[in-house]
């Protein structure tokens, strides 16, 4: 598609401002006349309310009301790309002197010559093709640094709200962002259903991808924001120069667009309007214990922050006493079976069920689960699983109602059951088990997390467990074993050294050549002729 010049034809004799048409016409089909005035003043007020750029002026020089050489100089102060061309009868090195001094790009002498004026704008042309690849240059290198600042923002952001608190030394971060007002929001995808729980964590980002996608979409084009994650299931919006009715409007739009066209609901935490960067980091804060109050009121609601002035919180970790009577009563419930945990675990809930206050709840079912752990923690081999204290802690921070939590507050504690027979029930001695998993599996990948796994116990505990049983670490077990193994097929086999060093679990054959002499003094190579002479003889 062929990029048009367009062209103003400024002349205050009507005969002359055709014939320029013409012969800018006559230049070819890239060239196009957008406006044709008799005065300078009609010619700037035009262009200045012009929609399109204006590429190419062509003026006469003594003009009515405003003459050519002061319609440059005006135009020149906001449309600086402008390339005007002065038209003139008169000859006078004055003239040329000062239209090129105000701007213009050439001077043409009537009569105009039909063929030079052609080289003329060809000249211009070039020069109009040559300003707008630069403009896009220039145009490039600002998207792409607006784009690493924006980037850098978004940086500073995710630092600000992962951190727990920050040293005002750091605060300087804030200058980073233009000055302006400012709200927040936090995002959070509510109670998740059966279909969604079997989301893989790809899953969550493609629809992570489209919530960010929908949002975008609600915001204005020239609204200046920022989102960003918090967690795999909750997001940071921030919003400058809006007004408290857009924010409102936009959280209920917001709503109704998720659920339209996701399989979720979300909540949405909003707070008010600020004007200081630095208040970030206590609002965020805010932001998340407001929207624990959909644990108690349900999901798919807007929460303000000004639920919060009636929290008192040196209350929070104030547990009601029947609330701890239950919470040890399922624990010891654990001891006589399932039906005797759950029943204690829905009493635990009968008491919890109206309490107002969303972060006593979540004390209160933290307070279980490190009971629960604490019991087990004393059982032999069992010792300590940290990954489970963690996932029900994360239960009890995000889930989006009371019923939701007790639903998988009870799963939680029916898995924990379950481990707990398991490792009951199985009474094999760890160190045998873990001999027989590492003979099977010499040839493949062995690491510490693997063996200890197999055998229910700790890491760091399997390691000190199986030296005090044993006299050796597990990594000189394995080793040896290992070796032991490779012996028999340099003995035995024909097999090349980088096989027999493969199947024993080693990939690189420099690496178990060394092993091998630092072990027995031989080189594989050695071992083999050395048995082969033993066998001659």
């Amino acid at each position: 598609m062929i990029q048009k010049v367009n062209t103003v034809i400024v002349d205050d004799e009507p005969r002359i401002r055709r014939g320029i048409e013409r012969l800018v016409q006559s230049c070819g089909d890239q060239w196009q006349v957008v406006g044709v005035y008799s005065d300078g003043q009609e010619a700037y007020d035009a262009i200045i309310n012009h929609e399109e750029t204006v590429d190419v002026l062509i003026t006469d020089v003594q003009m009515p009301v405003m003459d050519g050489l002061t319609l440059i100089q005006q135009l020149k102060k906001s449309k600086p790309t402008l390339f005007p061309v002065i038209i003139s009868g008169y000859d006078d090195f004055l003239y040329v002197q000062t239209a090129l001094r105000e701007g213009a790009v050439d001077y043409i002498l009537k009569p105009i010559d039909r063929e030079k004026f052609k080289l003329q704008m060809k000249n211009v042309q070039e020069k109009v093709i040559e300003a707008r690849t630069e403009m896009k240059k220039i145009g490039e290198i600002e998207e792409r640094a607006l784009k690493l600042t924006y980037e850098k923002q978004l940086q500073l952001l995710m630092e600000v709200t992962w951190k727990d608190a920050m040293d005002l030394s750091l605060l300087e971060w804030t200058r980073k962002f233009p000055e302006g007002t400012y709200y927040l929001l936090h995002i959070g995808i509510d109670q998740i259903s059966s279909k969604t729980q079997s989301f893989s964590p790809e899953d969550w980002e493609r629809w992570n991808a489209v919530i960010k996608k929908l949002i975008k979409d609600l915001l204005e084009d020239n609204s200046t924001h920022w989102m960003w994650k918090d967690s795999l299931h909750a997001s940071w919006l921030l919003i400058k120069d809006t007004t408290a009715t857009a924010m409102e409007s936009l959280c209920i739009t917001l709503k109704t667009t998720v659920q339209r066209h996701t399989p979720f609901t979300v909540s949405i935490a909003l707070g008010n309007e600020f004007d200081d960067l630095t208040f970030l980091v206590n609002i965020k804060d805010e932001l998340r214990s407001t929207l624990q109050y959909r644990m108690i009121q349900g999901g798919n609601k807007i929460f303000r922050t000004e639920m919060l002035k009636h929290v008192s919180y040196n209350k929070v970790i104030e547990v009601p006493p029947s609330i701890y009577k239950w919470a040890e009563e399922t624990v010891e419930a654990m001891e006589h079976g399932e039906e005797a945990a759950i029943r204690a675990l829905m009493q635990f809930f009968n008491e919890l069920k109206d309490v107002t206050s969303p972060f006593l709840i979540q004390e209160s079912v933290r307070y279980l689960s490190i009971r629960i752990i604490n019991r087990w923690i004393k059982s032999d081999g069992f010792k300590e699983l940290p990954h489970l204290l963690e996932e029900a802690f994360t239960i009890a921070d995000d889930s989006s109602h009371f019923n939701n939590l007790k639903k998988d507050t009870e799963r939680w504690v029916m898995n924990m059951l379950k481990k707990q027979e398991a490792i009951q029930n199985d009474q094999t001695d760890p160190i045998r088990q873990a001999k027989e998993w590492i003979q099977k599996h010499k040839g493949d990948n062995i690491t510490i997390k693997k063996i200890a796994n197999h055998v229910h116990l700790n890491s760091t505990y399997f390691c000190e467990y199986f030296k005090n049983q044993t006299g050796e670490t597990v990594l000189d077990y394995v080793t040896n074993e290992r070796l032991k193994m490779a012996k028999e097929l340099l003995s035995h086999t024909d097999l090349k050294i980088y096989d027999i060093a493969s199947k024993v679990g080693y990939q690189d054959t420099k690496y178990f050549s060394r092993l091998f002499k630092q072990w027995t003094g031989q080189l594989p190579s050695q071992y083999r002729d050395n048995h082969e002479v033993m066998v001659k003889k």
